[in-house]
């Protein structure tokens, strides 16, 4: 059954309904549960202006189990699908391509995770095609015909990546910096806050472990291992705290992935809901992770990374993530995890992750005011006066048991 069509707040109609006289109608394009993080980013600096009403829609995805409920809980205004195509809007908010180019006004394309990051797989780009995800103009075009009215990257060296895959989306590019990033380290004062909520007692070494989605990903590739590693910390030192994408979380069912994870969680693991994974790094004294976004960022504010073999050919030249793969110490499975942990955080010492923060944004710590100037460029409305900072990310979230 096709959802309602909402005749309030927004449409031709809507004006004697509405409580708040706005100006300008924001449309929050969430594809899936990993990317809504990243457009509820964009959404938080517009939505307090009264001038602006923001609506969400659900876009078709691959991944799209579980970003109904997501949406629900927000208490935003949600519009079917069939709707937001049919409707014009003085700005579109998306993280993902898929279906943006049925809807009218001008799309604003944000990065979801690290920009120039993944190379895609050959069943999108062709065999050995080296398309970097979201930089091609498989995600920036339809047929032919250039689908945003721009293009937000985290780094000016994007740009000729961009114009060698998209050449086309050169002129629309806007240099923002990476808003995930400096709201990473927007939170570093409030890390015993997060910690807290963790429910991590005083004097432990907080242990984050975060996987990404499919086959490769540290718990495609290492489940049963890792967990026998993580059963050898001892809990009255150690306080592990696991988290996964989305993608892994809701395509399996949250249900599922508690199944699988009975025993473990009995032995005492406890689990992060995905959508608080930065919370988590934020509290982290050391990270196990693999080639996901997760892992990049925590690097990039300074936590030590312990992390799987990354695949060969699956990130691209350059990039921050290929950056670390180089410098970060790989997870063996026949060495005591304490012993490995301590090798990565004195690792982390003598070769400080600097540089993996300086490959991803140019522009550090000015991502929020540079993105909502150019947001309100494209909207057609005065922004407002003041300073934009970074806000820091809200607490982690415990899984209930």
């Amino acid at each position: 059954m096709a959802q309602e069509w909402l005749r309030v707040p927004i449409g031709r109609d809507a004006g004697p309904w509405r409580t708040a006289a706005t100006q300008r109608v924001v449309l929050a394009v969430v594809h899936t549960v990993a990317s809504a993080g990243h457009v509820l980013d964009a959404v938080e600096l517009l939505e307090s202006d009264r001038r602006i009403q923001v609506v969400f829609t659900q876009a078709p995805d691959l991944f799209s189990n579980g970003v109904r409920e997501h949406l629900r809980a927000l208490g935003g205004v949600v519009i079917p699908w069939h709707q937001a195509t049919q409707t014009d809007f003085d700005l579109v908010l998306a993280a993902d391509c898929s279906g943006v180019h049925e809807l009218h006004g001008p799309v604003v394309m944000l990065s979801h995770g690290v920009v120039n990051n993944k190379v895609a797989p050959a069943a999108l780009g062709g065999p050995a095609s080296g398309l970097v995800v979201g930089l091609g103009a498989p995600w920036l075009t339809w047929y032919g015909r250039l689908v945003p009215a721009a293009v937000a990257v985290s780094h000016r060296q994007v740009i000729p990546v961009l114009a060698q895959q998209c050449p086309q989306a050169v002129p629309v590019a806007i240099v923002t910096g990476d808003l995930c990033l400096d709201r990473l380290s927007a939170s570093a004062p409030h890390r015993d806050a997060y910690r807290r909520a963790l429910g991590v007692p005083e004097r432990h070494m907080v242990v984050a472990v975060s996987s990404t989605w499919g086959p490769d990903s540290l718990l495609g590739r290492s489940w049963r291992m890792l967990f026998d590693l993580l059963h050898q910390l001892p809990e009255s030192t150690y306080s592990v705290r696991v988290t996964m994408h989305p993608a892994a979380w809701f395509g399996h069912g949250p249900r599922q992935v508690m199944g699988w994870l009975r025993q473990h969680r009995r032995a005492g693991l406890r689990l992060v809901e995905p959508t608080s994974w930065r919370g988590l790094v934020t509290a982290a004294d050391v990270l196990i992770g693999d080639h996901g976004s997760a892992t990049t960022y925590a690097a990039a504010i300074g936590v030590p990374v312990l992390r799987s073999p990354t695949p060969p050919g699956s990130t691209a030249p350059g990039s921050a993530t290929e950056l670390l793969a180089r410098t970060a110490p790989a997870l063996a499975p026949d060495r005591p995890l304490s012993a490995q942990l301590d090798a990565a955080i004195l690792a982390a010492r003598r070769h400080p992750n600097a540089p993996v923060a300086a490959a991803i944004s140019s522009e550090p710590g000015r991502a929020a005011g540079l993105l909502r100037a150019h947001l309100y460029r494209l909207a057609a409305l005065s922004e407002p006066t003041g300073g934009c900072a970074a806000a820091p990310v809200g607490p982690p979230v415990l899984v209930d048991e």
